[in-house]
């Protein structure tokens, strides 16, 4: 299936794709998923799978059908424009009907939206801060570690696509009203505590948001400058002592990769 599109990228790294699924396409896929509908479908006067089509479409909802279509054409078409343009999205992409009605007779016109991971630079000035800091024999590891940490933050350079930082503040606020439904409290309940509200809860977390890409990007690219690379024995030596952690390599490269880096930087005179 080769999908009619159209690409638009941003220097911030995010793109939109505006992409029609044909008509010809929507109506085979409504059969196939029909199809799929009748194998469980069960009705007085028929054994179970056995109902015509014909039957089985006049007792489902047209609507759902519709959307369960969607649902098989969208991420297919999605993953062969990514493909064919080397696209490496870090994000899910929002989606937007343009169709103002979605029927079997008409092409869906659709648009999404995404991001790659922004450009990252990191200052020079980052390397001075730095050395400046080591000479400082006085201070305690942990705050020392805290500083370099707002070194990289302050000295890591990048425009973050408002969808990435949108996709993150959402995140956030789901998470935290879970956590507040399981403690039996609401979100009012918590911004009153806090004594914020919750334009203002979003503004700090945007800028802790900001911050954590920063330091993770920084901390990244800081390794590839630097060709601090992780070697497989110590990824290995760590799941020897946390088997369970073998369940989230990413995680284990990221806090060896940023252990490294940071004895780089300490090391730094």
């Amino acid at each position: 299936m080769k999908t009619k599109h159209q690409l638009k990228q941003l220097k911030d790294k995010s793109f939109t794709i505006e992409l029609t699924l044909g008509a010809q396409d929507i109506k085979r896929e409504y059969q196939h998923v029909l199809g799929e509908i009748q194998a469980t479908f069960e009705k007085k006067g028929f054994r179970k799978g056995k109902a015509p089509l014909d039957v089985v479409e006049q007792n489902i909802s047209p609507q759902s059908v519709i959307e369960e279509v969607l649902n098989h054409l969208l991420p297919k078409a999605y993953k062969e424009i990514v493909n064919e343009h080397q696209l490496k999205p870090v994000t899910e992409p929002t989606i937007k009907i343009k169709t103002e009605k979605l029927s079997l007779d008409s092409d869906w016109v659709l648009e999404l939206e995404s991001a790659e991971l922004p450009e990252i630079k990191i200052d020079p000035k980052l390397i001075v801060d730095i050395k400046k800091l080591n000479k400082d024999k006085k201070i305690e590891k942990k705050i020392k570690t805290e500083q370099i940490a707002s070194l990289i933050i302050k000295h890591t350079n990048i425009v973050l696509p408002s969808i990435l930082l949108n996709n993150d503040v959402n995140r956030r606020l789901s998470d935290l009203v879970k956590h507040l439904e399981s403690a039996n409290l609401t979100l009012d309940q918590y911004l009153k505590n806090k004594k914020i509200t919750l334009p203002q809860h979003r503004e700090e977390l945007e800028a802790q948001i900001k911050n954590d890409w920063a330091l993770n990007l920084g901390i990244n690219q800081i390794a590839i400058e630097q060709k601090l690379k992780i070697d497989e024995a110590e990824v290995k030596a760590i799941f020897a002592k946390s088997p369970e952690l073998k369940n989230d390599p990413n995680l284990v490269y990221y806090l060896l990769t940023q252990q490294k880096v940071l004895d780089y930087l300490e090391s730094i005179s």
